[in-house]
């Protein structure tokens, strides 16, 4: 170990190095004309090697509290705790309007956390002085907790914004908050970008309020330094419960009132001491991130050394590593509304030989087409989604459109990622279609008649309308009724019992969600017979009842020539209802005094059956069955359709 004063006087200071390299120089810096029979008198004032800053008002003013960052000092008066500073070497002080009258103020980056009458004031925030009021690191950050409470606040100093709660012990460094999480684990997120990371660490390891700074992180309980920013393997330390963490290195007092540096920068954590300081002792490091202290020496005088013996911070190759995609989604590849969402997640890769930036920035497109016979159009970059934060966009969609979304990521080391695989998703622009129009028979001869339906759709199908009309016996088809009822329904079937001679007919539509509206579905009709009993009969004719019959009654045209008649009917297709089987005749069926058709109702088993005549105009007259055969022929009803099917 040696020695050696750099000045010489009551103001002089004492520096001892340990295991320091060759090229090592300790330096510090005096911010004010002194003379230069205290310092180093071969330096003009405001070149001095290293000394002290000569308080405000009068030489011999002593400081209590001291804070530096960068070029800025700030001290008190050890007696009326007033509040200076100098930003030009001392040659200059300015009072900053108050004062520090119940704690230590903090200085950190451009943020000075004052604690005056009663009051905590940062960068526009206040709080009772009397609670815990904590200045991270970079002075970004700053924590408020009400005493025994479970989680400190944290809030963000430029925008006076808090930003999330945490249990203590925690440490703020820049806009990162970092917690053991678990045993073995410390973990940092950034409330800036949101971006975690994890350092595994030993596991009974905490981390103190101000216990990291730039790449280090000096834990308690364990003794362990470890590289928040990685590589670097971790360094084994204890320090003092009051000592300060700068960038790069601790600084402590020692026994006999001097000040210890460690370099942490350096695997061997070299050391050196300064010194002697006051006591108690008033120690601070640039709250900027240089490599600089601040504290009162035994005369309470404020003196700044530049540790310009520092190892570098240790070289990384830089992050060369594009974010890579882990999630993303459209949500479903049809929509039920106008409304679209694209959400994704990126990572940016973790290597010991190229340590990730994180997460900086996100670029979003767009590629559409209007509906699905038309080609997609060009890739759009809409201005508002370039450098996005967010991880998430939304858009509204005319219906029928289909849109398809790419995005890509940059990190803060510049590094930008390929435009992701397409996710799309389109607003329903189609119809719901008919998959099933069902009802019955054309000739209801059983009751009652169900008039059933189903649609499908891309989503699904909200409402359907039904219309119908009817035609009395006799009469034409009227026009289509509209029953409010069936008006945007949810029902898929109508049932009801059919009237006899009354033809009846269906038309549904359906819609979806988004409206879009089908065409109307076909024309499907239902006719409920006449019965033999209402026509009239002429000739060799019985009127007999049957367990096979349509309302349980038959009529047998026993002779050639008998016949059934009714006047005045309407259609443009005759059915015959009769009883078939062995020994049955045939007959002739005419309709306003044209014949139509023949039927035979011999079979080889006795049954009802509903014959179907040819297709004709639409006529209105008389019709008439005439038996053509000796043989009996047994006739159960007949039916006029108005149209066909």
């Amino acid at each position: 170990m040696s020695t050696g004063a750099l000045g010489s006087g009551a103001e002089g200071v004492l520096v001892v190095r340990l295991r320091v390299k060759a090229a090592a120089v300790a330096c510090a810096i005096a911010l004010v004309p002194v003379l230069a029979s205290q310092v180093m008198a071969a330096d003009p004032p405001e070149h001095l090697g290293e000394g002290v800053l000569v308080t405000p008002r009068t030489p011999t003013a002593q400081v209590g509290d001291v804070g530096l960052s960068g070029a800025r000092v700030v001290t008190t008066d050890r007696t009326e705790q007033t509040l200076w500073e100098t930003s030009n070497n001392g040659a200059t002080w300015t009072a900053t309007g108050g004062t520090n009258d119940t704690k230590p103020f903090q200085l950190e980056g451009t943020s000075l956390l004052t604690f005056q009458a009663g009051t905590a004031k940062v960068g526009g925030l206040t709080f009772p002085a009397a609670d815990e009021v904590i200045l991270g690191k970079g002075g970004k950050l700053v924590s408020h907790r009400t005493p025994n409470a479970a989680t400190a606040e944290v809030y963000d100093v430029a925008t006076k914004t808090k930003l999330a709660d945490y249990a203590p012990p925690f440490a703020m460094s820049d806009s990162t908050v970092w917690k053991v999480t678990d045993p073995g684990q410390l973990t940092g997120k950034d409330l800036a970008t949101g971006t975690v990371k994890t350092v595994l660490v030993a596991s009974n390891c905490a981390v103190g309020r101000d216990r990291v700074n730039g790449r280090w992180a000096l834990l308690n309980g364990c003794g362990q330094v470890v590289d928040v920013k990685g590589p670097q393997a971790p360094r084994n330390l204890t320090v003092a419960a009051d000592s300060e963490l700068g960038n790069g290195f601790t600084v402590q007092t020692t026994t006999d009132q001097n000040l210890l540096v460690t370099d942490l920068n350096d695997p061997d954590l070299g050391q050196r001491t300064y010194g002697p300081v006051r006591q108690p002792a008033a120690i601070r490091a640039d709250g900027s991130g240089l490599a600089k202290i601040v504290y009162a020496d035994p005369d309470s005088k404020a003196r700044v050394i530049t540790l310009s013996w520092l190892t570098a911070d240790p070289q990384q190759r830089p992050d060369t590593v594009a974010p890579v995609l882990t999630s993303a989604s459209a949500g479903d590849r049809i929509r039920d509304n106008t409304s679209l969402s694209f959400e994704w997640a990126y990572t940016d890769p973790q290597d010991p030989n190229s340590p990730a930036t994180g997460v900086d920035l996100y670029d979003l497109r767009i590629q559409q087409r209007p509906n699905r016979t038309s080609p997609y159009g060009a890739w759009n970059q809409v201005p508002s989604w370039q450098g996005l934060k967010t991880t998430g966009a939304s858009y509204t969609a005319a219906i029928g459109t289909d849109t398809c979304w790419q995005v890509r990521a940059r990190d803060y080391a510049g590094n930008v990622s390929a435009w992701s695989t397409s996710y799309c998703s389109e607003v329903d622009g189609t119809a719901p279609t008919l998959q099933t129009l069902r009802i019955g028979d054309r000739v209801a001869v059983t009751a009652p008649v169900t008039f059933r339906w189903a649609y499908k759709d891309d989503t699904d199908v909200e409402s359907y309308d039904v219309v119908y009309k009817i035609a009395a016996p006799g009469v034409a088809l009227g026009k289509w009724i509209y029953p409010p009822i069936w008006q945007n329904t949810k029902i898929t079937s109508i049932t009801w019992t059919p009237r006899l001679g009354w033809d009846e007919c269906f038309l549904v539509r359906s819609r979806d969600y988004l409206g879009n509206l089908s065409a109307w579905s076909p024309q499907i009709c239902a006719v409920a017979p006449q019965d033999d009993r209402a026509l009239t009969s002429a000739g060799s004719v019985t009127r007999s009842t049957s367990t096979l019959a349509f309302q349980g009654t038959t009529s047998i045209l026993k002779a050639n020539g008998a016949y059934l008649t009714k006047t005045a009917e309407a259609g443009a297709r005759i059915a015959l209802v009769a009883i078939h089987g062995p020994g049955q005749g045939r007959v002739d069926i005419y309709h306003a005094n044209i014949k139509i058709g023949t039927v035979s109702l011999a079979a080889t088993t006795t049954a009802r059956k509903v014959t179907y005549l040819p297709i004709t105009p639409f006529r209105t007259g008389a019709v008439k069955i005439v038996s053509t055969s000796t043989a009996p022929a047994t006739i159960d009803g007949i039916a006029f359709l108005r149209v066909n099917p």
